[in-house]
């Protein structure tokens, strides 16, 4: 049987991963022929605009369980997909007092995409809050009828560790790079840094893109940069987040806060990246992040963390970029000024780059969730 009506739930609709993937997801899907709806606590988001026209866009009101019950029960979808521990739980919730001729029909799918121990990370310590959550994200998972991982290490997390094993997941890519994406590189980029073509006499500008948060351990990259071997080269920051006081701090402390410039969260970041010499993630975990598929599809180098099994696969175990251990300034430090170095003899080979990012079109990326939503039998079939 074909789908009907998809809905995607991102109540706290932010700047991050999840809420670009998401949209894009339903982007994908509409296009696809497919009505689609995407529940935000934030339409007015800048992720939210020039959307498909067939793709609804309906605010989420709190109590939120009480309005996913609320829509299930009057739009009856088959299937409401999830991105987020607070909404996974709120839609079974709204859902498991429902009757199935009145919304209880819906499948609930979990689109998870990090690691779900690394949020023990904070905490790991408490060993009563661990052994409380642990047993949480059990009960909740494997009520649900599928969950989509965005890499193998995602995966293996949620059964290893949560022993989520009776439910269907499978390991999908995720819908990432927009059709138009070379349009949107090729889109006018205010920054001064970015003026110049690459080369010549321009300095070296590094990027990186995320949230100012701890997990991005923008802070880690900080202290790199300020090692690198190079006066004129410059780091450009792309997010927003409650960091940023604490590390415009600590890039006065370096001595660098002339050559970082932590940008805030823009909506189009692609004319930055794709005029940037050089990627840099430095976190301490990711499911499977957004910025390393978008530089590679553009040709950009990358340096990133060996933060999780997800990166260490799209870069072929260090083939198509320097990984290094996470937390290890030393380390980045060596793999950004020898990267910078290879980029001035012009030494590195980049045409591998966007084939490994291939996978994360758009449409494709769509298709393959659907087939797999349309692969979960019904619930009590």
């Amino acid at each position: 049987m074909g789908v009907e009506h998809i809905a995607l739930v991102v109540s706290d609709f932010e700047d991050g991963g999840v809420e670009r993937n998401l949209t894009n997801l339903a982007r994908g899907l509409a296009r696809l022929g497919v009505a689609t709806s995407l529940l935000v606590g934030d339409p007015d988001h800048a992720y939210l605009q020039d959307l498909e026209p067939g793709l609804r866009v309906l605010r989420v009101t709190e109590p939120r369980t009480q309005y996913l019950s609320d829509f299930m029960r009057r739009e009856r979808p088959g299937w409401l997909v999830t991105g987020k521990l607070a909404d996974d739980l709120a839609a079974l919730a709204a859902r498991s007092a429902l009757p199935p001729a009145a919304g209880g029909a819906t499948r609930l799918v979990a689109a998870v995409g990090t690691l779900m121990s690394g949020r023990f990370a904070t905490y790991r310590w408490n060993l009563w809050k661990t052994w409380r959550e642990t047993g949480e994200i059990h009960a909740c998972y494997h009520r649900l009828h599928g969950i989509t991982a965005v890499s193998q290490a995602v995966a293996e997390d949620l059964a290893q560790v949560f022993g989520v094993t009776q439910v269907p997941i499978a390991v999908l890519n995720n819908p990432i790079l927009p059709d138009d994406l070379a349009d949107l590189a090729a889109a006018p980029c205010p920054h001064p840094w970015l003026a110049q073509p690459k080369g010549g006499d321009r300095p070296p500008v590094i990027i990186a893109l995320g949230g100012l948060r701890k997990v991005k351990d923008f802070a880690t990259l900080l202290r790199a940069f300020a090692a690198v071997d190079r006066p004129s080269a410059r780091l450009l920051i792309i997010g927003e987040g409650k960091e940023r006081h604490r590390l415009s701090g600590l890039a006065r402390r370096l001595g660098i806060a002339g050559r970082v410039h932590l940008a805030g969260f823009i909506a189009n970041p692609f004319p930055y990246l794709a005029r940037a010499d050089l990627l840099a993630l430095s976190s301490r975990r990711e499911g499977l992040p957004n910025a390393l598929v978008e530089a590679m599809a553009l040709g950009i180098p990358v340096v990133a963390t060996d933060c999780t099994g997800g990166v260490r696969d799209l870069l072929q175990d260090g083939r198509l970029g320097a990984l290094v251990p996470v937390g290890d300034m030393t380390a980045l430090a060596g793999a950004l000024d020898s990267s910078l170095h290879q980029l001035s003899i012009d030494a590195l080979d980049r045409t591998a780059l966007p084939q490994a990012a291939e996978p994360y079109r758009l449409i494709p990326a769509a298709r393959t969730y659907l087939e797999f939503f349309r692969s979960l039998p019904a619930p009590g079939g």
